[in-house]
């Protein structure tokens, strides 16, 4: 019986150590499993929602991207398909419609496209002819002030006479991040009173309450004929989901469509590449 008791009084002065030492290896594993998950949640969380690039030349993949134009204000950088990677949005002189995107990818591989041609080729056969020459309009610019750029873009007819006539059959705004196919995360319409033939669409910069405060949101012009050969110049904002614009034109004086900046100019230049 001593001898029992002695071996069982052994058994159990071996084992005990045993099983804390697996309860500890168990706490130590669960809790290295624990901070490795809250490293990488707050990793992935951290470039998306916080960090921004300083510079649209270069890449950063993943952080959310400036909108700035080139000095000469014909190129804007910003992402447009929301990848994480800054594209170019060329626009043309005339501002006519025949601006074209180059969406950037990885390893530098590009993608070159006229924004009219992915808008009318999603809308299918009855717009497929829908050129700059036949009345498409497109502008970028983010209206909504969330960091994104969005689309605005517009369809009306060539007037065939004096007298403007209702014409327009795609008034829209695609609210970004707009995807390679354009079409945006939501689409809204832009409110106006007349469908008549539209010459230019223009985004520029929000004006600043203070000298210091940093610009609202793009606003977007609109140059709409008024017949006998005659345009005024609208202003849209943002209210809702729509861009509205009012019934009254832009005064004239210094107000003119063709007055504004060349190109993106009036939306920020970018910082030199170092």
């Amino acid at each position: 019986m001593r001898g029992d008791d002695m071996s069982e009084r052994g058994n159990r002065s071996v084992s005990a150590p045993g099983a804390g030492a697996v309860r500890r290896r168990r706490w130590l594993w669960g809790g290295s499993i624990a901070v490795i998950a809250a490293v990488g949640v707050a990793w992935y969380a951290w470039p998306t929602g916080q960090e921004t690039s300083a510079d649209p030349h270069v890449r950063h993949p993943g952080k959310r991207q400036p909108i700035c134009a080139s000095p000469d204000g014909r190129t804007l950088y910003a992402d447009v398909d929301g990848d994480g990677v800054v594209d170019e949005v060329r626009d043309s002189e005339d501002r006519d419609g025949r601006t074209v995107v180059t969406f950037a990818g990885p390893g530098n591989k590009q993608a070159r496209h006229p924004v009219w041609s992915i808008v009318t080729t999603a809308k299918g056969r009855l717009k497929a002819h829908a050129s700059p020459e036949e009345g498409f309009r497109a502008a970028f610019g983010d209206f909504d002030h969330d960091g994104r750029v969005d689309l605005a873009v517009t369809y009306t007819a060539l007037p065939e006479g004096d007298d403007p006539v209702d014409s327009a059959s795609m008034r829209e705004v695609r609210w970004g991040p707009l995807g390679r196919d354009l079409k945006g995360r939501s689409r809204g319409s832009i409110r106006m009173s007349h469908g008549y033939y539209i010459d230019g669409l223009r985004a520029v910069a929000g004006t600043r309450p203070s000298a210091r405060a940093n610009p609202g949101p793009a606003r977007l012009l609109i140059h709409q004929t008024t017949g006998d050969g005659a345009f005024e110049t609208y202003q849209g904002r943002k209210l809702g989901h729509d861009l509205v614009v009012p019934d009254e034109p832009l005064p004239r004086w210094g107000q003119e469509f063709a007055g504004q900046k060349d190109g993106w100019a009036d939306l920020g230049t970018c910082p030199a590449s170092p």
